[in-house]
């Protein structure tokens, strides 16, 4: 009779700690669907008042629209759009503005650096076919021309690299091959490792050093890897002009970058005439990355700029992120990798991530918020501690350059709008 005891007692903790295991398993590898507020312990009136922030936004003259999507506990409960995803031709209000939906795709610009090019790191790092410890030059040796032997991929991604900012490569360079050339034959601005400066350029090296671990194009590679395995089919790079009519148009042509070159007191320093360019776009822009650096010198595909997506298929990546590598029974990443590189690396800054920077996310976060911006005017904010991620995409270059040649910023649409959805968190 005790050994029959014993014996039952032993199923039951064997079957008992498997069936445990695998609700864990399922739990992390959850899918996104629609819920209500109240399901994941969210107040829906309070929840509601993002739409008062938006439409106050547009009003003022912030952006011609926005898509507004939260998501808590794998549970998706707001999915919104507001305004218009055309509103302007080149300064001229329409007469039938293009209404914003919740599934219009959106030009990235540098949120491509994490959901693009550190998505395709993290990849390559869980499959040990590369370090964040490795130096560039590994996998491009003449990369390591002019003092930059030493500068490895952690380097890059933590924007420490020593790399300029910025420089326009379409004034020396033609195609990708051409950009590769000019930035291995680029000095360092500073010492590696002893200051962070955001550099375009060390995400379009890190673009590079994808396309040479793995013998195929940024994009093609991306696609391949995760976009198409996690079915995100309103994700990607140079898009057909098909799908202009899903398409959120952006600036009127490129005066914000003319002015980067022809002003020096526009805070960069350009030799060149901005003149000399010939190539200028003067129309306005939907479904032509915006950025210079990646549509004149990369053709629309560059590790800095270059990536289109909706906020649904961003959601379905960022749940991925806070599944801790899976969605559903497609596994991307070891969840240590994505540890490490949303952690705090050098100078606050994570591994491509950025980290608790309160100008977007509000004040109420965990504290273990990371996320990124991109200059047309869209925010990714993901927060593991609730499990919890806020997506606000504007199209706000569509209104217009202010009278300092500037775009308005919306990083604090984007913080008002994180605020109101911690307020509305009964936690």
């Amino acid at each position: 009779m005790k050994k029959s005891i014993l014996i039952l007692l032993l199923v039951v903790l064997t079957f008992g700690v498997t069936f445990q295991s695998i609700g864990s398993v399922s739990a992390k590898s959850s899918k996104l669907s629609h819920g209500s507020p109240q399901s994941v312990g969210m107040d829906k009136e309070k929840l509601s008042e993002i739409d008062k922030i938006v439409k106050e936004a547009i009003n003022n003259g912030i952006t011609s629209g926005a898509v507004v999507l939260v998501a808590k506990d794998n549970k998706i409960v707001k999915e919104s759009a507001y305004g218009y995803a055309q509103k302007y031709d080149m300064g001229q209000l329409l007469n039938h503005p293009r209404k914003m939906k919740p599934k219009t795709i959106f030009d990235l610009a540098s949120i491509t650096k994490v959901m693009g090019t550190t998505q395709g790191i993290m990849k390559l790092v869980s499959e040990g076919k590369i370090a964040v410890d490795d130096k560039v030059s590994n996998y491009i040796p003449e990369f390591a021309q002019n003092g930059k032997g030493a500068v490895t991929i952690a380097d890059l991604l933590t924007h420490t690299s020593g790399l300029t900012p910025w420089q326009p490569t379409y004034l020396h360079a033609n195609n990708s091959r051409e950009v590769l050339q000019y930035i291995n034959k680029l000095p360092l601005e500073y010492e590696t490792g002893t200051d962070r400066r955001y550099s375009d350029f060390s995400f379009m090296t890190l673009g590079f050093v994808i396309e040479k671990v793995t013998g195929k194009r940024l994009d093609v590679y991306l696609e391949t890897a995760i976009y198409k395995p996690l079915k995100m089919k309103d994700t990607m790079f140079t898009p057909p002009e098909k799908l202009n009519k899903k398409i959120a148009a952006t600036s009127w042509g490129n005066p914000f970058e003319y002015k980067m070159i022809d002003d020096p007191n526009f805070g960069y320093y350009v030799e060149e005439d901005a003149d000399d360019f010939k190539r200028w776009r003067d129309y306005t822009l939907i479904g032509e990355v915006s950025d210079g650096n990646s549509y004149y010198a990369n053709n629309g595909v560059a590790g800095h700029a270059g990536l289109f997506s909706t906020a649904r298929d961003l959601a379905v990546l960022g749940q991925t992120m806070l599944n801790g590598g899976s969605y559903g029974k497609v596994k991307l990443y070891d969840e240590e990798v994505i540890n490490s590189f949303t952690q705090p690396q050098r100078y606050g800054q994570g591994f491509g991530w950025e980290l608790i920077k309160e100008w977007y996310m509000g004040e109420l976060h965990s504290g273990e918020a990371y996320g990124h911006t991109g200059f047309t005017g869209t925010q990714v904010i993901f927060d593991p501690a609730h499990n919890l991620q806020i997506i606000v995409l504007t199209n706000k270059q569509n209104n217009g350059q202010l009278e300092s040649g500037s775009y308005p910023s919306t990083g604090s649409l984007s913080a008002d709008i994180a605020t109101t959805v911690y307020e509305s968190m009964d936690e």
